[in-house]
């Protein structure tokens, strides 16, 4: 129940509609509690000479009484119902909001299926209990309280009789709470495993088909499929029991009533009316008790999904914008792309004491092109990740323009540096749309940064162009497309730093060669960090670094590495011999 507490400046902020809501509540239970003293009223007349007139004034005031109560039962839901929606909109907002400021290392560690099955069930979950859960529990605790209460008028004894199951269903609500809450955090994680099962295959359907695997995954399936309906079966079990359990005991009570009611009439104590009266109360009765296991149910299973929702929530960014300083650092529009490592030391987070990078120390002044080798698993990706801070170095400092990048803001480094990762995205939108993505549109011209990038050609031969629709992660564009695409979508930024982390890869060596040139020409004043395993790309930079086992091995340019005779030359003239053997055959 505590996890509901995290709900509150929601229901702060919309505190004007709830308290209308919970006005509406107590005056739609008023009135639906008064309304059959009018109809005990009626009975008694006819158990003597009356006129028709009483009759029908006594039968209108019940009908006005319960019209008014469905009318102020109608404005409830408009106010709390209603208000849950907004709640519900609220929430959906910060959750992704929250999601968008997450540091990368909480996304390596967490399915993006389990992510849309937080956001999804679990905050509809939660969304219950802000409409109906909240409504109808107001509504049983006034119901209560007013028929109760106008039980207790007409006979105490009868009441206290009627009320006798009251400790059993107390002690039945909170056993059964336990358990419902307990399965039902049980069944929503196993959807979250479910949707993210669903959610891989889908993404690498081609990948399951190629390797013959559509039996297994289908098999996978249908055993989370069917451990959540077991979960989903034991849980309506426990439900079924729970209301059949709440409808016997209103039952029950109502026998009582009758017995001890009826001697009280024998004996003259009590008017046929009031007994008829106080059967309403208790049947009036039966609804709210029964929906406090429903309502159990809807507070039980919101619990479990917002202790999940709230697990996110709870999770802080590793990446901090710098704190609020006296000296203001210097804006985007100043910076010239000199980039400086100074003895940086790096270990993911889940493996804190396997350093991935140690003391890496380098310099690249403004404009240089920078190439990065050394063998897979050498450190390359996690050092260029280093650079936009996606992960901050365990030691050390890294440096734009003099600016330690820790007391920049994160908008104004990624705003400054084209980054083009080794695994491509795309949006399942136009060509011209994810080129221009995030683009402050002062930057490169669309079709320009696709020249710079050789995919114009391409895109001039579909049949519509810059506006052809991708697919999903532009699935209808072929690998080196797709490099190329993204390569467009940096270039867009105009960058100062430019990092291409094996961009290339996916390129024959000659259109490889003619996007590197147009680089060099195109944007001369720009920093390039470049990763690649050709060396007849990196030959025509300015320095070039080789990493092995997460140190610099080596540093210089083509012709300085190749003298040395060590890691460089080793992979010169081995790439060397490939292409031979390749020209051969």
């Amino acid at each position: 129940m505590k996890n509901l507490l995290a709900l509150r400046p929601y229901l702060f902020r919309y505190r004007k509609s709830l308290a209308a809501g919970i006005v509406c509540v107590i005056i739609t239970n008023f009135f639906a509690v008064a309304a059959p003293r009018y109809l005990g009223e009626a009975i008694d007349l006819m158990g003597r000479p009356f006129e028709m007139h009483e009759i029908l004034h006594k039968t209108g005031l019940y009908l006005l009484f319960a019209a008014l109560s469905g009318l102020f039962l109608y404005l409830v839901r408009q106010l709390i119902i209603v208000t849950s929606r907004h709640i519900e909109f609220d929430l959906k907002n910060d959750y992704y909001s929250h999601l968008q400021t997450l540091s990368s290392s909480f996304y390596d560690n967490t399915g993006s299926g389990e992510l849309i099955s937080r956001g999804t069930n679990d905050l509809n979950a939660v969304r219950d209990f802000l409409g109906p859960g909240i409504m109808y529990s107001i509504n049983t605790l006034f119901r209560l309280l007013f028929a109760v209460g106008a039980m207790i008028s007409i006979s105490p004894v009868l009441t206290l009789l009627a009320l006798l199951p009251a400790p059993l269903l107390s002690w039945s609500v909170y056993r059964t709470g336990v358990s419902i809450q307990k399965r039902s955090r049980e069944i929503q994680e196993n959807y979250a495993a479910i949707t993210n099962l669903v959610q891989e295959n889908i993404s690498g359907i081609r990948v399951v088909r190629n390797y013959n695997r559509e039996e297994y995954e289908t098999g996978r399936f249908e055993k989370f499929n069917k451990s959540y309906y077991d979960k989903n079966l034991q849980l309506g079990r426990i439900q079924a029991r729970f209301m059949a359990l709440l409808t016997a005991l209103t039952a029950l009570s109502l026998i009582p009533v009758i017995w001890f009611g009826g001697f009280k009439v024998m004996q003259g104590n009590m008017s046929i009316g009031n007994i008829a009266q106080f059967l309403i109360y208790v049947t009036m009765l039966s609804w709210p008790i029964i929906s406090i296991g429903w309502v159990t149910n809807i507070i039980q299973k919101a619990a479990a999904a917002q202790g999940r929702l709230q697990e996110i929530f709870d999770t802080k960014p590793d990446i901090n914008e710098p704190q609020k300083t006296a000296t203001k650092p210097a804006p985007v529009s100043s910076l010239k792309g000199e980039l400086v490592f100074e003895h940086v030391r790096f270990a993911y987070p889940s493996q804190p004491d396997k350093a991935v990078l140690e003391d890496i120390s380098f310099t690249v002044r403004p404009g240089t092109k920078l190439a990065i080798v050394g063998a897979t698993g050498s450190g390359k990706s996690t050092l260029v990740n280093l650079i936009p801070r996606l992960y901050d170095p365990a030691e050390g400092r890294i440096l734009i323009d003099g600016h330690d990048i820790k007391t920049l803001s994160l908008a104004d480094i990624r705003r400054t540096i084209g980054f083009v990762p080794q695994s491509n995205f795309l949006f399942s939108d136009t060509i011209r749309n994810n080129i221009d993505f995030g683009s402050n549109a002062v930057g490169v011209d669309v079709i320009e940064a696709s020249r710079i990038a050789m995919l114009h050609d391409d895109v001039e031969d579909f049949p519509d162009g810059f506006e052809t629709m991708l697919g999903e992660k532009g699935i209808n564009l072929s690998g080196g497309q797709k490099q190329r695409a993204c390569i467009a979508r940096a270039l867009r930024w105009n960058p100062s730093i430019l990092v291409l982390d094996d961009a290339l890869s996916a390129v024959d060596t000659s259109t490889e060669a003619r996007i590197f040139d147009g680089l060099l020409e195109k944007l001369p004043d720009t920093t390039v960090v470049l990763i690649s395993h050709r060396i007849s790309t990196v030959r025509n930079c300015d320095r070039i670094i080789v990493l092995h086992d997460g140190k610099i091995a080596e540093s210089g340019t083509h012709e300085e590495l190749l003298a040395n005779g060590r890691y460089y030359a080793d992979l010169y003239i081995q790439q060397m011999l490939e292409e031979e053997i390749s020209a051969l055959s």
